[in-house]
């Protein structure tokens, strides 16, 4: 098979470089013919990537976190390329859904097998882009935005910190309104959170919408009312613990569109990445993706 490995530069620090750099010996060890794609930025790797992805090159593996993952899901889908994840990033939260181990041998093992199996996308029409595992639009975002200017060292738990300090300011700040239009029906609420996800995990492993499958042709909107700041922790214990849809104020509604209208200081993100602020529109791409992970159980 073809492929090609994208990562960081191996002088940089992390470990992306050293995950990308090992699949490379891997892959060739075992008979693959690899391109090996080093970048020192999101924009260098998507130029390159973009070239290989053209070229045909039958799987493209990305050693990162989330947001590189959603970078290769956009220059992927519709093509007949796979993406291979190898998770060196904070959150890793799509490997994660996908049953990829989260230490390198395991998630070298799955790239070497190969095993691919298709799954669906988010497309952002007004920005004709795709994410693979979820769109923050509230507080979430907030969340999102807050995580990514944290330490690196925290790891997945710069999610539950930056929720913690978001949870802080809730006194001080109350529940926007926003408009939800899922599937052509129309509701206006309060909200602290407004995701659509296609995955189970997002934030660093929370588990918000812990039965969302892939590869079912829908979207989850997830969308929690207005609670004070007590209650609003005791939900980020139930989300971690995967209850949380169980509570009065979370809704979970599998959707195949969704555009969500709010305030216009939201800064929507996409797999921990910053996209666009408000108004978006978001809906399912069934079946756009093919993703090289374990098969299912």
């Amino acid at each position: 098979m073809r492929y090609a490995v994208a990562h960081g530069r191996r002088s940089g620090r992390g470990g992306a470089a050293a995950l990308g750099a090992a699949a490379v010996r891997r892959l060739r060890a075992a008979g693959h013919g690899v391109v090996e794609v080093e970048a020192s930025s999101l924009e260098e790797a998507r130029a390159a990537c973009e070239a290989v992805v053209a070229d045909g090159v039958d799987v493209l593996a990305v050693a990162g976190g989330d947001g590189v993952v959603s970078m290769a899901t956009d220059l992927c889908a519709g093509t007949d390329t796979a993406v291979g994840i190898l998770p060196a990033g904070t959150g890793n939260d799509n490997a994660r859904s996908l049953g990829i181990p989260l230490d390198a041998d395991g998630a070298l093992e799955v790239l070497l097998r190969g095993h691919t199996r298709r799954v669906d996308a988010l497309h952002l029409p007004d920005l004709d882009r795709h994410v693979l595992g979820s769109v923050n639009a509230a507080l979430d975002a907030r969340i999102a935005h807050r995580a990514t200017r944290l330490p690196r060292v925290l790891g997945a738990a710069s999610y539950t910190v930056a929720a913690l300090a978001e949870i802080a300011l809730l006194p001080w700040r109350d529940a926007p309104t926003y408009r939800i239009t899922a599937d052509g029906s129309t509701t206006e609420v309060e909200a602290l959170v407004v995701t659509v996800t296609n995955m189970a995990y997002l934030g660093g492993g929370l588990r918000l919408s812990p039965f969302s499958d892939p590869a079912d042709g829908l979207l989850d909107l997830v969308v929690i009312g207005r609670v004070g700041p007590v209650e609003a922790l005791g939900l980020l214990r139930d989300v971690r613990a995967g209850r949380a849809s169980t509570h009065p104020a979370v809704t979970v509604t599998p959707v195949r569109s969704v555009r969500v209208e709010g305030p216009a200081d939201v800064l929507v993100h996409g797999d921990g990445e910053a996209i666009a602020p408000l108004p978006l529109s978001v809906r399912v791409d069934p079946s756009a993706l093919r993703v090289v992970a374990p098969p299912l159980a």
